[in-house]
């Protein structure tokens, strides 16, 4: 009601609005700090809540435990999956495959070594392959000539995996294909082990399990570098190589 109706009334009538006015403006007064307040309890709990416990590592840590130890049929069939007919397991080494977290993303990897199939070293080295091809001592630089698979040569591949099921995963297709990479007693080693065991000796980073093994008369360690696979030598180690461009295999490309 208008300041100027409210004076043209009875004395008793105008203390009777204005009364009733100001209960009015109370009343709203206490539901807007009441909704202000609701509004600040409810969003405390999500600036404060603490930050997820490791439950979920622990729980994939356990899966990569109850998870079988690999077999020959099964690894065969990984290897079928990224290689095709193109590369044959190398049964005549021991061991010939070994798992373990080599990537450390808690989904369990297989490290295998292959030859190339007789006749197939044509798909070996086709322009876009499946997998990312690595030569463990040569240096990642533009002017180097691209890599090729020699006939008859000895591989590693390291068969990343996906998920609780690891590189078993129909899904698990990224692959490093190393040359220059096979030695003898291939072992895997957990990273804290490693750094245990070279304590006051310079280390590179470690994602995940690494691979022990005598490479070339000495005994060192292959570990994921993130854009590849480099040697660990604890007596000569000067410092990690440079990150390179990661190629993506062709079945993982973004169709477009």
């Amino acid at each position: 009601m208008r300041r100027a109706k409210v004076n043209q009334l009875p004395p008793a009538k105008r203390k009777m609005v204005v009364s009733h006015s100001f209960r009015i403006g109370f009343v709203l007064l206490i539901s807007a700090f009441s909704f202000l307040s609701g509004c600040s309890n409810a969003e405390k709990p999500k600036a404060e809540a603490p930050a997820p416990p490791v439950v979920a590592r622990a729980d994939q840590q356990q899966q990569m435990s109850n998870l079988p130890p690999p077999e020959l049929n099964s690894v065969q069939e990984a290897v079928k999956r990224i290689f095709k007919d193109s590369a044959l397991i190398d049964t005549s080494r021991k061991p010939t495959f070994i798992a373990g977290d080599f990537n450390g993303d808690l989904s369990q990897d297989i490290a295998v070594v292959l030859k190339p199939s007789s006749g197939k070293l044509s798909e070996m080295n086709e322009e876009l392959p499946n997998w990312i091809l690595r030569d463990l001592f040569a240096p990642s630089e533009p002017r180097v000539a691209q890599l090729r698979v020699a006939e008859d040569e000895v591989l590693l591949a390291v068969i990343h995996g996906y998920g609780p099921n690891g590189w078993r995963d129909p899904q698990a297709t990224q692959t490093f294909l190393l040359k220059n990479a096979v030695g003898s007693g291939m072992q895997a080693h957990q990273a804290t082990d490693v750094a245990a065991a070279n304590q006051g000796k310079k280390l590179p980073r470690l994602h995940g399990d690494v691979i022990g093994e005598v490479l070339k008369a000495t005994p060192g360690y292959l570990y994921y570098a993130g854009a590849t696979y480099a040697w660990y030598d604890p007596k000569n180690f000067k410092g990690e190589p440079e990150r390179g461009m990661v190629h993506v295999p062709r079945n993982e490309r973004v169709k477009k």
